[in-house]
């Protein structure tokens, strides 16, 4: 099975049938079939291999190329066939291996489908790439064979690094006593690569007992290669642990903070940071600091209207707060206010009065029709992001994937829909994401962005928005108000918000780190130039912020 980009289908190419007994083979059935993107639809070739072997899809060539095992002798070259869309086509290159089992990938650094065959007389596994015309051979691989003597280690070309990548497990031979079934087999366990004239060895022993069967693929959007094992035959158990595997970067980037002594204060640092001269804003948002809700759904208004978010008490306007407008605004400048009186009180608004500024505020009967609201104000964009009003940790990502989509933020009561949201979605969206699971419970027809945990989500968004980046910004996980005045600062800059521990006065080691964290930072550490972290010590410690710089080192 491999993508054929040219008919944007995957295509399918097997299996084996057994007797009703289950006592003998049935055969090939050598059938076709190809998903497009929803369901399975049988292809009814005019001609056919008869069995099958691995595929790759040429995108030099714009070939989609399956090799076949030599059905009737061993020895025999291999079949290599094309498909056409409608059918398959057989081939007749100069020269081909003859294998009992293969492996393929696309190189796209050398423009060749690289593919790995077992020569099970010599115990040997070759290389051959296949450049649109005809195989030829590279030679044998430094690795041991795999146990299962007919099968072709996985390999996946990582394109970062330009490389195919190949790992080996458990290898051959294993050694039984009795009929205990105790086995011998040698966990080999490493990681080999190809430059494009030589294998070397890129990792060995860094995998705990794979085995020897797994399954691997390059993740475009994770900029890993990812890997799925497997049986260990020696002791007959079953890990199904998923592994990544990526080639380590190095960043000089030291976590720089941007604090002030509250909540309040630390908004204020943000503002200075993204607003460094006098009057540089063209608007403010403003909202209360005791709630989560409106500043999160706020800060792609902030962002969208080149201001920031600030907040402030709900009953009077903050002092620190106060200075920062009349520091960053133009007198008479607007400053959005952010849901109704018992959320900023009237004295709120006449202080901004008071200063010379007008106030606009932007409400709803409740905080899912402030959201709404906004995002009337953001010109209701068709790009919407879901996120549950009931609780912050999944929403603190959103608000910089928002604001990079262009996008407005609506609020789904918990995994439940509420009607104000809905009627807002179906007048105005064409593209919904869903941040975090309840609101991807809320809402099926979004696409579901959510992870194991709030630091898993958080990775995964900026996996799915930030793919490449040349910065990060940090923000505790266990309270709001940081991360969601420094969204919009965050957004703006093409970054994500990665949520880290607090950490509460504990050292914390650089394993301490939420995995998911972990793997984007050393994913993405020759990209990162700089980063930031939202909140003093008492929002991250700095224990937590030398363990992120150990990962980038």
């Amino acid at each position: 099975m491999a993508y054929d980009a040219a008919t944007k289908q995957v295509i399918m190419f097997g299996g084996a049938a057994y007797a009703p007994d289950c006592g003998s083979s049935g055969g090939d059935i050598a059938d076709t079939w190809a998903w497009n993107g929803s369901v399975w639809r049988q292809q009814h070739p005019a001609v056919s291999p008869v069995s099958g072997g691995c595929a790759a899809f040429d995108a030099e060539t714009g070939q989609f190329i399956m090799f076949s095992d030599s059905v009737s002798d061993s020895t025999a070259p291999g079949q290599t066939w094309e498909w056409t869309s409608t059918t398959w086509k057989q081939l007749t290159p100069a020269s081909a291996p003859s294998t009992v089992g293969c492996a393929m990938t696309y190189d796209a650094a050398r423009k060749v489908i690289m593919m790995l065959v077992v020569d099970p007389d010599a115990l040997v596994i070759h290389a051959w790439t296949w450049d649109g015309v005809t195989w030829s051979d590279t030679g044998p691989l430094p690795l041991a064979l795999p146990l299962s003597i007919g099968t072709a280690p996985p390999i996946a070309f990582d394109a970062d690094t330009g490389e195919d990548v190949v790992y080996d497990g458990e290898t051959y031979p294993c050694t039984g006593t009795g009929p205990s079934h105790v086995f011998t087999c040698t966990q080999t366990d490493e990681t080999w690569v190809w430059n494009g004239s030589a294998w070397m060895l890129a990792a060995a022993n860094n995998f705990p007992e794979v085995g020897s069967s797994y399954t691997m693929a390059y993740d475009q959007a994770t900029h890993q290669v990812v890997l799925f094992a497997g049986h260990i035959y020696a002791t007959g158990t079953y890990n199904a642990m998923t592994y990544v595997y990526s080639a380590p970067g190095s960043s000089s980037a030291i976590p720089v903070r941007l604090a002030g002594a509250d909540r309040q204060s630390t908004a204020v640092a943000l503002s200075t940071s993204a607003f460094a001269a006098t009057g540089s804003a063209s608007v403010v948002v403003l909202a209360r600091a005791d709630q989560f809700a409106d500043a999160l759904a706020g800060g792609p208004l902030a962002a969208a209207k080149h201001g920031p978010l600030l907040l402030t008490s709900s009953g009077s306007l903050d002092t620190v707060t106060k200075t920062e407008i009349q520091r960053v605004l133009p007198a008479g400048g607007i400053v959005y206010l952010l849901g109704g009186t018992s959320a900023l009180s009237d004295g709120v608004s006449a202080a901004v009065t008071a200063m010379g500024d007008v106030p606009v505020r932007v409400s709803g009967s409740d905080r899912y029709g402030t959201a709404v609201a906004i995002a009337g104000v953001l010109g209701n964009p068709s790009t919407v992001f879901e996120a549950s009003g009931v609780n912050y940790p999944d929403a603190l990502s959103a608000v910089p994937a928002a604001v990079a989509a262009h996008g407005a933020i609506v609020l789904t009561n918990g995994a439940a829909p509420t009607a104000v949201t809905t009627t807002y979605l179906n007048a105005h969206a064409t593209t919904r994401y869903a941040i975090g699971g309840p609101a991807a419970y809320a809402d099926p027809t979004a696409v579901g962005i959510a992870g194991a945990d709030r630091y898993a989500t958080s990775a995964a968004v900026a996996l799915a928005f930030f793919p490449t980046t040349t910065g990060a910004s940090l923000a505790s996980a266990v309270n709001f108000p940081d991360a969601l005045a420094g969204g919009p600062v965050a957004g703006t800059a093409n970054h994500p918000v990665l949520l880290v521990p607090r950490d509460g006065g504990l050292i914390v080691p650089v394993a301490a780190l939420p995995e998911p964290i972990t793997a984007y930072l050393t994913t993405h550490s020759g990209e990162i130039a700089t980063i930031q972290a939202f909140g003093g010590e008492d929002a991250i410690a700095d224990t937590v912020l030398n363990a992120v710089a150990d990962h980038l080192h």
